[in-house]
């Protein structure tokens, strides 16, 4: 008996079984099954944790919280229901009659892209059911801050009686020199207080904010079209700075017959290096026709980077180029060129001004012939 007291004293257990309470046979699928009857034949119910909204939010849940369940039982706030942590907030899975409907507020989208240089970050804000007297204060985090000029979250204040709220001026993207390729900062609203009863955090509840690196260096570097016979391999070669990211980017063929889109190629991969932090990226074409036509290289935004043409000038009547006027190349494949030949850029430097079109044999992939980058 004595070494089984100091078991009991003394020893740590762990138990890992179904648990019934008023059943000794639990459901299968259950690792806890209530029964609602006693043993004098009444009937009981279950009574969750009962707080106040202030006495919720001293709880602190992380993320392995996840599921927690609360009765906010508060009259000073007028909020009388279930409410379930998921992650991120608590969340009303249900509001008594008796409650005060409360404020919700969640990003008006859930995705855009900005360049760097844009500086001040747009976030809007819908509001749902605000408070006529008074106002709405938010948290928002963001995933990362090494392209922000805050360090930490930021407190976001909304007046009274705003159904939709801009925010420009909580926080700014740094404008470095850097070629770091896109980057993703995802932001979240953490917390809400003020607005009408206890304020909930809506479905879209986050933000993912793609920041266009503006230090890219990116041109089109080589072109074939036409050549006699069948054509064969036609391509845009484009050239830029050594590690860019190239997701979003896309080349758009314009026909110089009305300025109308005749095909979109989107650019995928990375920039590899040839030299002097300088690489090429081939992109098969296979729409490439006869001229006048032009090529708009576009980045992620929708910004055109360079709009060419060969044979004459085009002026572009839809998509990203719209109202602009190319600029006409000195050189052309017409006429049709030989097989193997194509109109690229030769000369020394490293962007697309210190270079000259010629026609040369063509160079898949690689650095021009008499090209050097420098």
């Amino acid at each position: 008996m004595k070494t089984f007291l100091l078991l009991l004293l003394f020893g740590n257990y762990c138990l890992y079984a179904q648990v019934g309470i008023g059943t000794t046979s639990p459901s299968e699928s259950s690792m806890l099954e209530i029964n609602s009857e006693a043993s004098d034949g009444s009937f009981k119910g279950l009574m969750p944790p009962r707080v106040t909204v202030a006495q919720r939010d001293l709880i602190n849940p992380t993320d392995a919280d996840t599921g927690l369940m609360v009765f906010v039982n508060d009259p000073d706030a007028s909020i009388y229901g279930l409410q379930v942590y998921n992650g991120t907030f608590w969340e009303n899975i249900y509001l008594l009659q008796n409650s005060v409907q409360p404020t919700e507020v969640s990003f008006t989208i859930t995705e855009t892209s900005q360049s760097e240089s844009d500086a001040a970050i747009d976030l809007e804000f819908n509001i749902t059911n605000p408070s006529a007297t008074n106002g709405l204060t938010l948290t928002v985090a963001a995933s990362s801050y090494d392209d922000l000029v805050e360090t930490t979250a930021q407190v976001i204040t909304i007046p009274p009686d705003t159904q939709v709220f801009n925010s420009t001026e909580v926080f700014t993207l740094v404008d470095d020199t850097e070629v770091e390729g896109n980057e993703q900062i995802l932001f979240s609203i953490t917390n809400a207080s003020g607005g009408s009863g206890a304020p909930t955090i809506g479905a879209n509840s986050a933000f993912d904010l793609t920041v266009v690196d503006n230090d890219v260096n990116l041109w089109i570097n080589e072109i074939h079209y036409d050549n006699l016979g069948g054509d064969v391999e036609e391509r845009v070669e484009i050239a830029g700075s050594a590690g860019i990211d190239l997701t979003g980017y896309s080349i758009y063929h314009y026909n110089g017959s009305g300025g109308t889109i005749i095909s979109t190629e989107n650019i995928l991969g990375i920039i590899v290096e040839i030299s002097s932090g300088i690489g090429v990226k081939n992109i098969d074409f296979t729409s490439l026709q006869n001229g006048p036509d032009a090529l708009a290289l576009v980045d992620p935004s929708g910004n055109v980077i360079q709009f060419l043409s060969y044979e004459d000038e085009v002026i572009a009547t839809e998509g990203p180029a719209a109202g602009m006027t190319s600029i006409l190349l000195p050189i052309s494949e017409e006429p049709a060129v030989t097989i193997g030949l194509s109109m690229q850029l030769t000369g020394a430097g490293n962007q697309y001004t210190d270079f000259t079109w010629t026609l040369a044999p063509d160079t898949i992939d690689a650095i021009n012939s008499g090209q050097t980058f420098n």
